[in-house]
């Protein structure tokens, strides 16, 4: 039901939205055409708020992508890299393929991650029996009538 409302406002809001005659649709193109201006000029008018945002979205990538080294790295000790391993015949060649580390931020604003801590897998003790269960848990279930 709550779709039919929504949907039923959309309609609406479109509906007024169309324009109705020549004139009408000039005005609002004008509109469009000037909105876009002044969102292109933004950055010019507002730089400080345009460098917070892009080192925001600087921190936010860097975190992604060491989040994401951490999650192959994990993979690849517990199961063994799919990739195949290659041996660079020269010592140029293996300091061609290292990656050049990220540069920090001046300021050293930027916030520390952690290591990843390895999950050990939690050992199963055989034979024993470690009474978990309720004496009501260990009665037998209804199995109903025998027809």
């Amino acid at each position: 039901m709550m779709f039919l409302i929504r949907s039923a406002f959309w309609l609406v809001v479109l509906i007024l939205l169309i324009p109705t005659d020549g004139e009408q649709q000039k005005k609002i193109f004008e509109m469009a055409q000037t909105a876009v201006a002044d969102v292109g000029g933004f950055c010019l008018r507002n730089p400080e708020t345009c460098d917070s945002g892009q080192y925001a979205i600087n921190v936010l990538v860097q975190k992604a992508q060491h989040g994401a080294g951490m999650v192959q790295s994990l993979v690849d000790k517990r199961t063994g890299t799919f990739a195949p391993v290659h041996d660079p015949a020269t010592p140029q060649q293996a300091s061609a393929n290292q990656l050049a580390p990220q540069d920090t931020p001046i300021d050293g604003a930027m916030m520390p991650v952690p290591s990843a801590v390895p999950i050990e897998p939690t050992p199963w003790l055989q034979g024993e029996s470690q009474h978990t269960l309720s004496p009501e848990d260990l009665k037998a279930e209804w199995n109903g009538p025998n027809v």
